[in-house]
């Protein structure tokens, strides 16, 4: 029951030393961010004190930290307007990055730990590594990669809206029970986590059964060389200039090195040319998309990049 009365004298803007927060004297608006532990408290002040010293324009503004070290006072005597509009909106900025950059990662990695059973530590790191580049914006080809940043804006929302209708900010019950929204973006961000790991992990095995039968077969021919604008404009010649087309390109694929298992057999690069094994492999190209990434990784040093303008055959 104590504790129940404190949580509610608390919601009214009264904090443990009876102080109203959201007015003190003519006009003077308080904010209180109050933790468990002390030495988040003194993290999340020196952030607030660094980051709200570029407010020079506004001078009204101040903090202080609690005797106890575990409340942060902000303190705003100036006009309502500035203060909805302008240093309320900042203090939630700031919150929010020092959540994002503090608190992340170790929110990911738990809901790793809690759905997905990884037991091997090498094989745990190397899903928050692919996690760690998704929420950094380092995966572009990712399609939800491209949408990392918009966690940021669900979580400014659910501190601002915090702000704006309590005096008394209560940092681990918040982080606890009100960022609903954002974990459930991060636990689906995670969800594309796992399963582009789990891709990489079958493109990895698929590539590794290619290089080995790739260095062990003997080879179909001497040299090939493939011109290649994209996926939908190349071509491929064996050193005589004559031309692998869609039939004999089929005619030649081992069934059980079939790559691109979703494209018809006549767009097929990588298989029928893992298939031939050619002792040398020649590139033509300006790109390095996957189909390129792929052939480098399977014939390693036997495969040669050039230049378009070292292709001296006729098509």
């Amino acid at each position: 029951m104590r504790l129940a009365h404190r949580h509610d004298s608390r919601r009214n803007g009264v904090h443990r030393c009876g102080i109203d927060y959201r007015r003190f004297g003519g006009g003077l608006c308080l904010l209180a961010i109050e933790f468990t532990h002390g030495h988040d408290c003194a993290r999340v002040y020196d952030r607030v004190k660094r980051e709200l010293s570029r407010l020079k324009d506004i001078p009204s503004f101040s903090l202080y930290m609690h005797s106890n070290q575990d409340v942060i006072h902000c303190r705003y005597d100036g006009s309502d307007l500035e203060w909805k509009h302008s240093v309320r909106p900042y203090v939630a900025a700031v919150l929010t990055d020092e959540i994002i950059q503090r608190y992340e990662v170790l929110f990911v990695e738990k809901l790793i730990k809690e759905h997905y059973q990884y037991r091997e530590p090498n094989e745990r790191e190397q899903v928050m590594e692919l996690a760690r580049d998704m929420l950094a914006g380092e995966r572009p080809e990712i399609p939800e990669a491209r949408r990392s940043a918009e966690r940021k804006t669900v979580l400014y929302l659910a501190i601002h809206e915090y702000l704006s209708n309590q005096s008394v900010f209560y940092w681990n019950p918040f982080l606890t029970f009100c960022i609903g929204n954002y974990e459930r973006y991060l636990q689906y961000l995670t969800e594309v986590v796992i399963e582009e790991y789990q891709m990489e992990q079958e493109y990895q095995t698929v590539v590794d059964e290619l290089r080995s039968y790739v260095e062990i077969v003997q080879p179909k021919v001497q040299e090939l060389h493939l011109w290649y604008e994209n996926r939908d404009h190349f071509w491929l010649v064996d050193m005589e200039g004559n031309q692998w087309g869609p039939q004999q390109r089929m005619k030649h694929t081992e069934s059980t090195l079939v790559f691109e298992k979703g494209l018809p057999p006549t767009e097929r690069i990588i298989s029928p040319i893992a298939s031939i094994a050619p002792k040398r492999l020649y590139i033509y190209t300006s790109q390095d998309d996957g189909v390129i990434q792929t052939l480098r990784a399977i014939f390693q040093e036997r495969l040669n990049a050039r230049s378009f303008a070292q292709w001296h055959f006729s098509i």
